[in-house]
């Protein structure tokens, strides 16, 4: 299910798993919450409840019976920091640096 050359991230929880956030992803968030996860850009700003419902809609590409109460099970203290740096890279693969535009033509300076 889903593009297999999408980019996944991988985590250790029950089992190894990969997370990948794509636009379905981003909606389950979305649905989940209320809120969206593009205006959530930074981890430091999401409560618990927000982490572990990205987590979540990371995760049911692989499996859609997952409930966000299991996947919320699969955390504790000692794993939640490994977990949300997990999460962040899987944001930071799924949406890439914005290009700078160039201003003036091919080998002028930027100014």
């Amino acid at each position: 299910m889903g593009n297999p050359t999408a980019p996944k991230t991988k985590i250790i929880l029950d089992k190894e798993r990969n997370l990948l956030l794509d636009l379905n992803a981003m909606v389950a968030f979305e649905e989940e919450t209320g809120s969206s996860l593009l205006s959530a850009t930074s981890m430091s700003r999401m409560g618990m409840k927000e982490i572990r419902a990205l987590l979540w809609a990371c995760l049911i590409h692989e499996d859609e019976s997952l409930t966000v109460k299991q996947v919320g099970a699969m955390v504790h203290a000692g794993n939640l920091d490994e977990i949300t740096k997990s999460i962040e890279k899987a944001f930071a693969v799924a949406m890439p640096e914005p290009q700078r535009e160039e201003k003036g033509g091919a080998g002028d300076p930027l100014t």
